[in-house]
C-alpha cells in the first residue's frame, strides 16, 4: 500500500477537521485553531524521509506532529502506515479507523482504507501450545489438531476453546482470542489424573 505523500494547503479554512466526537483523542493528538503548515510541511517531509529509509518509529513521530500542528488527514494514514510496519495491527486499524471518521476523504481513499482495516481485523494468528509433560493431544474449538504438543497451528481471529489431554493425566480446557495476527502461546502443566488441584 502506498504511502501518502503529503501536499499540505496554506488555506487555513481547507485544513480538514475530525469527522466525530474524540476521534482525536484515539491518537492522542490536539489539533490546533490556527494550524502552522509550514511546520506541519516541513516534519511531513521529514517524516517521509525516515519512512523511506525504514525508520517507522521515527516517522511515526513525525507524521503525528505534523498532524497535530495541523496536517492534512493524509497524515492520520501515515501514521497507520507507520503502525503496521511496526507490526502494531491493533494500532494501525485503530488510526485508520480514525481516518475513516475523517469527512475529506475521496471515495477511492475510503475504499482503500476500508479494505485495509479489514485485511488487519482478519489475519489469522499462530497459536502454539506446550505442556508438561509434552505429547498432550490438542483440540480447538471440538476439532483435533495434527500433531502433539509441543505443537504451533494457525487460527482465524476471534474466541477459540483448546482442550489439551494425554493418557494418565487431566484435560485442561482454556479460552483464548485471537486477534490481529498476533502469536498467542499457551503453556499448561498438566495433572495427573486423579490428583487434587490445589
Amino acid at each position: 500500500m502506498r504511502l501518502a505523500l503529503v501536499a499540505l494547503l496554506t488555506a487555513t479554512a481547507c485544513v480538514p477537521t475530525v469527522g466525530r466526537p474524540g476521534a482525536e483523542a484515539e491518537e492522542g493528538v490536539r489539533r490546533p485553531r490556527t494550524p502552522d503548515i509550514d511546520a506541519a510541511r516541513d516534519l511531513d517531509q521529514q517524516g517521509v524521509r525516515a519512512f523511506r529509509e525504514a525508520r517507522w518509529a521515527d516517522a511515526l513521530r513525525y507524521f503525528r506532529a505534523s498532524y497535530r500542528l495541523g496536517g492534512p488527514s493524509s497524515e492520520v494514514w501515515n501514521i497507520a502506515r507507520c503502525r503496521e510496519r511496526l507490526d502494531d495491527a491493533e494500532g494501525a486499524a485503530a488510526a485508520i479507523d480514525q481516518y475513516l471518521a475523517l469527512r475529506d476523504l475521496s471515495p477511492q481513499d475510503r475504499a482503500e482504507a476500508e479494505r485495509e482495516v479489514q485485511g488487519l481485523r482478519a489475519r489469522g494468528s499462530t497459536l502454539t501450545v506446550t505442556t508438561n509433560p509434552a505429547g498432550a493431544v490438542l483440540t480447538i474449538d471440538g476439532r483435533q489438531t495434527a500433531g502433539p504438543t509441543p505443537v504451533s497451528v494457525e487460527v482465524l481471529p476471534g474466541p477459540h476453546s483448546i482442550s489439551v489431554h494425554r493418557d494418565g493425566y487431566a484435560t485442561e480446557t482454556r479460552p483464548l482470542e485471537a486477534r490481529f495476527g498476533r502469536a498467542v502461546i499457551v503453556t499448561l502443566e498438566l495433572a495427573r489424573a486423579g490428583d487434587q488441584k490445589r
